[in-house]
């Protein structure tokens, strides 16, 4: 039998990247078979493609994760997680939209004003309920979902929520209660700031990771100060890496946090950073490769934990 051609590989993996999700995993004889995929080349794509399939801006946290294929290339089980926006109707967002009726008009020069282009720009203009060539002054950030306005509301008025919370870190989906303290944006996701009643402390939580949400009539009391707002809070307990960096791995310090940024004269930077959880600095490990080192480690991480890392990885694959 020939190999599928690129467009109906990317047809079959659309279609049953959502199906395993909802079923919680599945053989993988049987993902094959249900979407008429060979299985030497879904175990391909699995790993080589989809493995690195993600979201803006592409960091370890924003890329799908495939899990279960075991070392019998014949089979195995397969779950996917992380690709939530696969489960959705694929749309434009009003700012993607605006972006690109801008893009659209700068095209329209000379162009047929009756043509396929100036038809389509028309159309999506009407969709949004803007005018072509109008100025428009707008800063929109993405929503991640219907949870935005419910929480901002619960925010202003002090109502306790209830949420479903799926963790990325450990993979795990838990019930919460929160005190909603601020909703905020931060690098193009939304975010909630609350105090958890299960952790007993303030957290901060990724709204597009929300899976449902009830706003209670409870009220809380606002404390006294919550403090600014931030996607990640490191906290006193956490253990510290030192992470030497080489001058093209420089995006790493833009988008984890660190405590403190040392630039050598090789150009190389080494940067303190906090560990909230270790499968997210071994995620970054293996992304980054060989232009990163760790150089100073503390309990639970070791010196060694990228190879560490990478050898688990390997053994579900061979």
């Amino acid at each position: 039998m020939s190999r599928l051609s690129a467009g109906d590989r990317l047809r079959r993996m659309l279609e049953l990247v959502p199906w395993v999700m909802s079923q919680g995993g599945a053989e993988l004889s049987e993902v094959a078979q249900r979407f008429d995929y060979p299985e030497a080349e879904l175990r391909e794509d699995l790993v080589r493609v989809l493995f690195v399939v993600g979201l803006h801006p592409f960091t370890p946290d924003e890329l799908i994760y495939v899990m279960g294929l075991d070392e019998d290339d014949n089979g195995g089980w397969v779950a996917i997680s992380n690709a939530d926006y696969f489960s959705r109707p694929l749309r434009l967002t009003p700012g993607q939209a605006l972006g690109l009726i801008g893009a659209g008009e700068a095209l329209l020069s000379g162009a047929d004003p009756e043509g396929p282009l100036s038809r389509g720009l028309v159309k999506l203009a009407d969709g949004l309920g803007v005018s072509m060539g109008e100025d428009l002054a707008v800063s929109l950030g993405d929503s991640a979902d219907e949870w935005v306005e419910p929480l901002l509301a619960a925010a202003a008025g002090r109502r306790e929520v209830r949420i479903r919370y799926f963790s990325f870190g450990r993979g795990q989906v838990s019930d919460r209660v929160i005190h909603p303290l601020r909703v905020f944006s931060e690098m193009g996701n939304w975010y909630v700031q609350g105090h958890c009643q299960q952790a007993s402390g303030v957290r901060v939580f990724r709204i597009d990771r929300i899976r449902s949400l009830e706003v209670l009539e409870t009220h809380f009391d606002p404390p006294d100060e919550a403090g600014a707002p931030s996607a990640f809070e490191a906290r006193e307990t956490d253990p510290r890496v030192v992470l030497r960096l080489d001058p093209d791995a420089s995006w790493a310090i833009e988008r984890y946090p660190t405590d403190e940024q040392v630039v050598l004269g090789s150009g190389e930077i080494d940067a303190t950073m906090p560990v909230g959880q270790v499968s997210r600095l071994e995620r970054l490990l293996l992304q980054l490769g060989p232009q990163a080192e760790l150089r100073e480690a503390a309990p639970p991480v070791s010196l060694d934990q990228a190879r560490r890392a990478a050898e688990r990885v390997l053994v579900r694959y061979r």
